[in-house]
Parts: C-alpha cells; structure tokens; sequence
C-alpha cells in the first residue's frame, strides 16, 4: 500500500470515528442555524436608513410636515409622519409605541420615555428653522433665500484614505468571522492534542505503529481532524451566505463572499500550522491531566494572535502595526483576512503572506514530526522538550500516583487558567480604548504566564 493511501485509511478512520459523534452532529445543525438566523438578521436589520415615525395633531403640525422631511433628510434620516385627529389619539399611539413622537398643534413634543431621542432632535430642529425662515420672510426675503441663510455653502471635505461604503458593516462581519476561525484553530486544534494523547495513554498507538511509520500517523490524524473542521466552517459559512442573499432588505455587506473564502482560505493554512504543533504538544504527555498545561504556550500564542486581529480590525487596519503582523507566520491567518477586507492589502502582499504561512509550516511540520516520533512511544512523565528535540532517546520514567496533592495541583491549575482566560475576555468586552479594559487583559496575561510557569515547575 503507497503511503499516501496509508496517510488516507488513518484519516478516513479519524473521520468515521468522529463523525458518528451526536455532538458533533448537533453541533453543526447548531451553527447552521445561528449563521443562517445572523446573517438574515443582518440583512433585514442592518445597513438601512433609520426611519422616525412622528404623529401630527392640528393644523400648525401639519404645515410643519415639509420642514420635519427636510430636517430628517439632512441628518440622514427618514420620517413618517401620520395624522391623528386628538391628542388623546396621540398619547394612545405613543403610550403602545406605534409612533416615536407626537407633535401637538405646533408647541409641544409627546414622547414615552427620552427626551433625547432622534425624532425629538428632529421635530425640534425642524420647528426652530421654520420659525426662523418666517421671521426672515418678514423682512422682505423669499422662501428660497431665507432657507439659503440658514443653509450656508459647506467647506469642501478632502479625505485622505477614504473608507470604503458600507465599512461599518464589513467591520462588524470580518470580526465575526475571525471569531469562528479563532473558535476553529482551538478547538480542531486541541482535538488532535487530545486524540495523539488518548492514544498515547491507552497503549493503541503501540500496535498502530507496528503497521505504519509515525510520520504518516500524524499526518493522516491531521488530515481526517482538519477535513471535519473544514466542513464545520464552510457549510454554516455558505448557509450564511445563502440566507444572507434570499432575506432581502438591504442584504449582506458586498465583501461578504470575499470574506467567507478568506476565513476558509486561512483557517487551512492555519490549521496546518497549529495543528502540527498541537500534535507534538499531546505526544510530550501520557495523561489527559497533562495535557491542558501542555498547550497553554499553543494556546497562549493563539489568543495573542486573535487578540491583535481584533485590535486590527477596530483601529486602523493599514497602520504599522498590521502591516508587520501580517507578515508573522502564528499571526497571519488571524490578521490577514481583516487586512484585506478593510486595509489595502493587495494580491502581492497577499501571496507573500501566503508562501510565508507554507514555509513556515512545513518548517514546523519537520521539527514536530520529530518530536512526535521521538516522544509518541514514552509512557509516563511528561517529556521535557531537550529530551525530545535531544540525540538520545528520552527517557521513560513511571507514571507519578495519582495522589490528593497532585489532583489538587491539578484543580489549582484548572482554575488559575480559567480565571486568566475570564479576565483576558472581559477586558477585551470593556474595550482596549478604556484604561480598565487594558489593566484587566493585563491582568489576565499575567495569570496565563503564571499558570505556564507553574506548569513547567510541576
């Protein structure tokens, strides 16, 4: 049998096994659900002008309706304005919220609960200036002329780096969609350091080996691992797409498609190069117990590289710091998709990232291969990186009891890493623009390296 038919057989038996899982089916009926209901929801309530409905009571109302038109257009608005016979009739249709506001006879504003709302400002705006045109046209001046002293000619606006239409929105979208990739990368990711370290634990590598070399284990347990990750991301993508496009409204933001293949694109890319880590990662254990302070410094590098797409997406995505950290092979796949979208990253650029992003793997791919081969068969403590990378074999030393102290130790950790992993995204949910934003992530960091240095000292 040739070896790419064996890396085949490894990966279509991952692929079986796991796909016959109830969660992972649910899981996918799940993200279909909530992308297609997303993306319909974006498209039916996002991107469209904002529209007041405003009642009019009495005659002074009504002939302060084109001025209430005018008003609302200028500040980028629509307007309604339906006539109602009392102000009864008013309080009634703002009290069960059918309009936002009701003027009464030209004097006063109806509201149900601010004063601050955007059809007040309107109404308000709108009265004044009708007020003020009359006073003008008493004095001797025509409709046309009093609007125009009120409506002065406007400095011209140069823009430097003009944002394209609709920018909001792709923002709003490209984060999104990093979010699931990050979501990708971790959790396909840590499934194969889980899948090497089960096998590792329970022996069954020992007589799959007999059979076949570990190079192409791994490969075919990344391969099988990657396939299903893919297709968890591309049909709830293409069912966004899809429901996005049939809703109507104003529909997805245009870059959508080029986003969706952007987030495919890298999440391949960058599976390949974490996954092969998080391979050798699970490989340096024999127990599960081990195996989540293992991938604290993969995991470490991950939430880093999201934490920097998302400073990229929200401030300045062609500024220097996105220019460089696109270029940084762990970086890129979380970067990029946000520099294309809305920066001014071109084909060129593009391509670059991209034979960066394989080289580096296939860099990685040779040194965890060797980790991986060297450390899959050692049962027992966890193996020391010198050990791995070393010219002789590491060692093999008995599996430590499973005492009180270390559950404890275990427990200690668990908790120390959930706790810096609430406290990095709490300050990410304040904002990086607000001091306790960054002094809590801060915090949250500092805990992750504390939790890494106590595991390599345990």
């Amino acid at each position: 049998m040739s070896g790419g038919r064996i890396v085949w057989e490894v990966a279509r038996r991952e692929i079986v096994e796991r796909s016959r899982s109830r969660a992972l089916r649910v899981t996918l009926v799940l993200l279909v659900l909530l992308s297609a209901g997303a993306a319909v929801a974006g498209a039916r309530f996002t991107g469209q002008t904002p529209t007041d409905h405003v009642a009019l009571v009495g005659a002074r109302s009504v002939a302060l309706a084109d001025a209430i038109r005018l008003e609302a257009h200028a500040a980028g608005r629509r307007v309604k304005l339906p006539r109602l016979a009392s102000d009864d009739a008013a309080r009634r249709a703002v009290h069960n919220g059918s309009v936002d506001a009701a003027l009464l006879d030209g004097r006063r504003i109806l509201v149900r609960e601010s004063r601050s709302e955007e059809a007040v400002r309107v109404v308000q705006d709108a009265v004044a200036a009708s007020g003020v045109i009359a006073r003008l046209r008493a004095t001797g001046l025509t409709a046309a002329q009093a609007i125009g002293v009120l409506t002065p000619a406007g400095l011209p606006v140069s823009v430097l780096e003009p944002r394209a239409r609709n920018y909001d929105r792709n923002q709003g979208m490209v984060a999104v969609g990093l979010f699931a990739l990050f979501m990708a990368l971790v959790f396909f990711g840590q499934a194969v350091a889980q899948g090497v370290t089960e096998e590792k634990s329970s022996r069954v590598v020992e007589l799959v080996l007999a059979t076949l070399s570990p190079r192409r284990l791994l490969a075919g347990k990344v391969l099988g691992i990657g396939l299903l990750g893919l297709v968890l991301l591309l049909i709830p993508g293409l069912a966004a797409l899809l429901a996005g496009t049939l809703a109507g409204g104003a529909g997805l933001p245009a870059a959508a498609p080029q986003t969706i293949a952007l987030i495919v694109l890298w999440f391949i890319l960058g599976y390949a190069f974490y996954s092969v880590a998080f391979a050798a990662v699970g490989a340096l254990v024999s127990r599960q117990e081990d195996l989540n302070t293992a991938m604290l410094p993969v995991n470490a590098v991950l939430i880093g590289a999201f934490y920097l797409a998302l400073a990229v997406t929200n401030t300045n995505p062609n500024g220097t710091l996105a220019r460089v950290v696109a270029f940084v092979p762990p970086i890129s796949p979380l970067v990029v998709p946000a520099r294309v979208v809305l920066g001014d990253m071109g084909a060129l650029a593009l391509a670059a990232t991209i034979i960066l992003e394989v080289l580096a793997t296939a860099g990685l791919i040779v040194v965890a291969s060797r980790t991986y081969a060297r450390s899959i068969l050692q049962i027992g403590a966890p193996i020391k990186l010198r050990h791995a990378f070393g010219r002789r074999r590491p060692p093999t030393v008995a599996a430590p009891s499973n005492s009180r102290s270390a559950h404890q130790r275990d427990r200690t950790g668990l908790a120390l890493r959930l706790g810096a992993i609430g406290l990095v995204v709490a300050g990410a949910a304040i904002g990086f623009g607000n001091p306790v934003g960054v002094v809590v992530t801060a915090i949250g960091l500092l805990l992750v390296a504390v939790a890494v240095s106590r595991g390599r000292h345990t």
